[in-house]
């Protein structure tokens, strides 16, 4: 009687299963390594991305008050 359904051999099946567990591998090495470091901001640092605002525009302000009620 055979054992194998026919699709795969025992080697291709023994190679996927060790690039799902490299995958795994690297995937969980990517998290740790994610986890522990600084994210990057570029060669000009945190300040680089600080900008004046344009003249002329102020912040958001809602268009009517909140403890109106709706009409």
């Amino acid at each position: 009687m055979r054992r194998s359904n026919g699709v795969f051999t025992p080697q291709e099946r023994k190679a996927a299963m060790w690039a799902l567990l490299t995958a795994a591998l690297l995937a969980a090495t990517g998290l740790m390594v994610q986890q522990y470091s600084q994210p990057s901001v570029g060669p000009g640092g945190v300040d680089a991305y600080m900008t004046a605002s344009a003249p002329g525009v102020l912040d958001a302000q809602p268009v009517m008050d909140a403890a109106a009620p709706l009409a």
